[in-house]
């Protein structure tokens, strides 16, 4: 599967996006991307293509194309992102 396709996942990028933009937040670390490879930003890791790759998924994103097993789930994410000005 590709990566930042569930519903669930997007819901998880807007929070991310919301707290770190929060003043409340300021212990907050942000959203971690593992990989076959290792952590994503982890010092001493070099893992460019990943993060490249990444980077053009997350510049993409559409919740339009998101899916949920659930249906209600999917409107309510959806919502939300749309609610916050859109993914």
């Amino acid at each position: 599967a590709l990566p930042l396709t569930r519903a669930w996942c997007l819901f998880e990028v807007l929070q991310t996006y919301r707290l770190s933009h929060e003043k409340t937040a300021s212990e907050f670390e942000g959203l971690v991307f593992c990989t076959s490879a290792g952590v994503l930003g982890l010092q001493g890791q070099a893992i460019y293509d990943t993060a490249l790759a990444l980077a053009s998924r997350l510049a993409t994103l559409s919740v339009e194309d998101a899916t949920a097993s659930d249906p209600e789930d999917l409107r309510m994410i959806t919502r939300l992102v749309e609610k916050e000005g859109g993914m």
